[in-house]
């Protein structure tokens, strides 16, 4: 109930603002039936000066404190007994200490120390012990309101951090779509600019289109746009149609699962068929013609290892903006893999990596 409140509240910042304005007023107010409390034309201006501002408390928080400060002098003038609508004094210095700069909320903080010294002269005989009554009371509001202003800089820090590796997260999955459907397209294209077979040539062809509608399909998965619903993402249940996609492009290549195929979390099956992807694209791109490729995919009981290698001339792979390699091992790395990638002892070149399943 708690939680579903502070929500509502963090949602309608004006709207909640305006019910504690409400709340301070009419408390105020019903304080007037009390015996004890003189109610004057004065003392009703003044409780509506003081609960009034504080409608802007979070959208204007110095223009707030300020405003509630001229009402506290005000009242000094205007009303007989202290006023419950005084209780102002502490939101306006919260809301200040919260979401004004640090420099501001220390002023503020002074300025109220300074203004109870004469509310306490005003409105009580015993001048010391009504002043260190306010100025404790002024102390809480104070330090709840630095303690609301570090979590508030804590999310906007965790919001920064949200984004950015959601920033990060899709340009890795753009990086895999586009390198590896534009090295599929560019061995179509050259190979059917050449072909002496029309056939060969339609087929070419045929490649370059099934190829960009499904980079196409990745694309917009990974951006999350589409007006149709998003299919799962891909996983190792996938990885044949990308080795028979790879096949298509020019590059012998053949896929060798081993072990018991059993489900994975998405996260984790989508870096099996990302690995699997960038590496084939880089075998594409950099093993030199007539390389072959094998993709090894090893369910173990604690993991789930896929391995590419091929035994091409290149003596080692990359994308030549450093993506390649470093993106297989921000996939792998933070969900406690490892990646090994570096030239065979006999030639080609071997990418390993071993993701906790």
């Amino acid at each position: 109930m708690l939680a579903r409140a502070h929500s509502w509240v963090d949602r309608h910042p004006g709207a909640s603002d305006a019910a504690l304005a409400a709340v301070v007023l009419g408390f105020s107010l019903s304080s007037f039936t009390s015996t004890r409390v003189d109610t004057t034309p004065g003392a009703i201006v003044a409780s509506v000066l003081l609960a009034l501002p504080l409608v802007a408390r979070r959208s204007h928080p110095v223009a707030t404190f300020a405003a509630v400060m001229v009402a506290c002098a005000l009242a000094l003038v205007l009303a007989d007994d202290f006023l419950a609508a005084n209780v102002a004094a502490l939101v306006a210095l919260y809301s200040l200490v919260a979401y004004a700069p640090r420099n501001l909320a220390a002023i503020g903080f002074a300025i109220t120390l300074l203004g109870a010294l004469p509310a306490a002269a005003r409105f009580d005989d015993n001048l010391a012990l009504t002043w260190l009554v306010l100025a404790l009371h002024l102390a809480l509001a104070a330090m709840l309101g630095d303690r609301r202003h570090q979590q508030l800089a804590q999310r906007a820090r965790l919001q920064e951090l949200a984004a950015a590796e959601e920033r990060a997260r899709i340009a890795r999955e753009l990086h895999d779509v586009v390198a590896h459907s534009l090295s599929v397209v560019i061995a179509q294209a050259d190979g059917g600019r050449y072909a002496q077979d029309p056939q060969a040539a339609r087929d070419a062809l045929t490649t370059i289109a099934r190829t960009a509608r499904e980079a196409q399909k990745e694309m917009r998965h990974a951006l999350g746009s589409g007006d149709a619903p998003l299919e799962p993402q891909p996983g190792p249940q996938q990885l044949p149609a990308l080795v028979e996609r790879t096949r298509r492009a020019g590059l012998t290549v053949t896929l060798d699962e081993q072990g018991d195929r059993r489900p994975l979390p998405p996260a984790a099956g989508l870096t099996v068929y990302r690995v699997a992807q960038e590496a084939l694209t880089n075998v594409l791109k950099h093993a030199g013609p007539q390389a072959t490729a094998t993709v090894e995919l090893r369910w173990e009981p604690d993991r789930v290892t896929v391995t590419v290698s091929d035994d091409g001339k290149a003596a080692g792979h990359g994308d030549g903006l450093g993506r390649g390699l470093q993106g297989m091992r921000e996939r792998v790395e933070p969900r406690g893999g490892t990646l090994q990638a570096g030239p065979r002892p006999d030639g080609g070149f071997e990418v390993r990596a071993a993701i906790p399943a």
